[in-house]
């Protein structure tokens, strides 16, 4: 694989800030090199943060910056528009006002002093104040954008997503779902069933003095409630991505974060940080907690419990999962019974940290890159009584991040992930390639290499909604398709979208921008087209 001359710091300008509060235009033809595919329609909806500082204050880590939320519209007709704009969270107006930094983040950026935030912890346990603003941690909602029945939801995770306006990007505000965020939070990945057309969305609380807290709730179309659950599951400290599958939903218990009252006091006196924070606790379990989705599956094939838990052999950390599909076996009468589970996710190993690893990744990935791993899960005779046994398998060397199967076949056999990743050994903390992983032929997997630093592959199925809960046996195989991807020039300092042919992995556009995007979190595509004014005509050459 070719490796890149650009240095450290031309590659860290790629979370600088983002000037313009918001930024929309049609994207000149002559900037849109190579043949963009006509049946590409729809809108590219990506989140990220997308400045570095908040008024004089310095941001210690990009999670702790405000959401920038981009769209790119393809209409069908060769013409591309871009649209990004700023999340108008509560805390970010106050802010923006104020000409300085108020609220807290939660990796460590702090406005405040130590007497600061020591008269303030005071206060609060007198009763003295209610909600100080000097113990309040932001809500960026800087990490997922997607769309569902009409409402485009900007999320983080520790607040609610706010609502915004898919044409324009305009805040409308604060998003509680008609009162089902009972925990008043919402985690940014979910997951579709293709089969019974729901969203599937998760959020999760840590727990001082009372159990942590897991809701999953599931939704259907206009936005109609198909199922609240929240459970109580001891050690579940931290939940950042969930699998689903037919019957479970499936989420970590992570040895990577511990919560105890000191370390309470210390993020709000402000000695370290939540983010500081994670790292290896070799007394802390390693857990796949696989739940079932119902009370009467819980009856029918767990005996009676809500969940079960499965040690994982080696301790690592999972932000992301790739994808899960139940494993069968028929009795003596002819009917199926769950046997096993088979999931992928990308796993941090025990010396993972979230250091700001040369103002470039988000953790230490010189240390401890991300690696691609598959879990098979053998459930007990009995899962009530006979505990699951779990063994790994690492599926790749590259390091990785991101990973991204078909949006719509979620709990479903999949072959392809498609991941953000590095070629180069020597810099696992330089994700310059986008990495095919092929799970039933490795000599198939496949590495498309940019010019840049990528970002999250997002795979779009060609033919949008009509391949829902389609078999690769029907007429579009799995990876039938494209990958959008964010490209940062580092030498140039600017943006360019990727378009490639998902299934060859070969380059068939570029939309380039004259201006950077900052470095972004995840993003998704749905096949419907917002814009607010039609695409500008095929322009003439002018003959002078």
């Amino acid at each position: 694989m070719a490796h890149h001359s650009f240095s450290t710091a031309q590659a860290a300008a790629g979370w600088k800030t983002q000037t313009r509060e918001q930024l929309t235009y049609w994207v000149p033809e002559v900037d849109i090199k190579g043949t963009l595919p006509r049946d590409l329609v729809g809108t590219f909806f990506r989140n990220g943060p997308g400045n570095d500082s908040v008024g004089s204050t310095r941001l210690t880590h990009p999670i702790d910056g405000d959401g920038l939320v981009v769209a790119l519209t393809f209409p069908g007709d060769g013409h591309v528009h871009f649209n990004s704009r700023f999340v108008q969270s509560r805390h970010r107006v106050e802010e923006q006002a104020a000409r300085k930094m108020i609220y807290r983040g939660q990796m460590g950026t702090d406005p405040n002093s130590l007497g600061a935030n020591l008269g303030a912890l005071i206060k609060t346990k007198l009763g003295w104040e209610k909600n100080s603003t000097v113990l309040t941690f932001r809500n960026p909602s800087n990490t997922n954008v997607y769309m569902w029945e009409g409402k485009v939801l900007s999320a983080h995770e520790t607040g609610l997503p706010h609502c915004l306006d898919p044409t324009t990007l305009e805040t409308i505000g604060e998003e509680d779902l008609d009162g089902t965020l009972k925990l008043r939070v919402l985690g940014a990945h979910f997951r579709y069933d293709p089969h019974l057309d729901r969203l599937v969305t998760m959020s999760a609380k840590a727990g001082l003095s009372r159990l942590p807290s897991l809701q999953i709730n599931e939704y259907g179309r206009e936005w109609a409630v198909k199922s609240l659950q929240t459970f109580r599951i001891p050690g579940l400290n931290y939940a950042h991505d969930l699998l689903m599958s037919k019957h479970f939903y499936i989420v970590q218990i992570t040895p990577f974060v511990n919560v105890s009252t000191v370390d309470a006091y210390k993020f709000f006196l402000g000695l370290t940080s939540p983010g500081d924070a994670m790292r290896y606790y070799d007394h802390l379990p390693c857990r796949l907690v696989i739940i079932a989705r119902s009370p009467e599956i819980a009856q029918r094939v767990l005996g009676g419990k809500e969940w079960i838990e499965a040690d994982i052999p080696e301790p690592c950390h999972i932000f992301h999962f790739g994808n899960v599909q139940e494993i069968l076996s028929e009795d003596a009468d002819g009917r199926s019974k769950v046997v096993g589970l088979d999931l992928t996710a990308v796993c941090l190993g025990k010396k993972f940290t979230m250091e700001f690893e040369n103002k470039i990744w988000l953790s230490n990935a010189s240390k401890a890159p991300g690696l691609l791993t598959e879990f098979k899960v053998q459930l007990g005779a009995d899962p009530s009584k006979d505990k699951p046994k779990v063994s790994q398998r690492l599926l790749s060397e590259a390091s990785v991040e991101f990973p991204a199967v078909h949006p719509y076949r979620h709990g479903l056999p999949t072959r392809y992930t498609y991941m953000m990743a590095s070629s180069d050994p020597k810099r696992p903390h330089y994700f310059t390639a986008v990495l095919k992983h092929d799970l039933l032929d490795d000599k198939k997997t496949k590495f498309w290499e940019s010019e840049g630093v990528t970002g999250e592959p997002c795979f779009i199925p060609r033919g949008g909604y009509s391949v829902v809960g389609e078999d690769d046996s029907t007429r579009r195989e799995e990876d039938d398709g494209y990958v959008v991807v964010q490209v940062y020039h580092p030498k140039k300092q600017t943006t360019d979208f990727a378009i490639l042919d998902a299934k060859t992995m070969e380059l068939l556009a570029t939309v380039g921008l004259k201006h950077h995007v900052p470095f972004g979190f995840h993003g998704t595509f749905t096949p419907e087209v917002f814009r607010a004014e039609r695409a500008p005509p095929s322009l003439i050459k002018a003959r002078i």
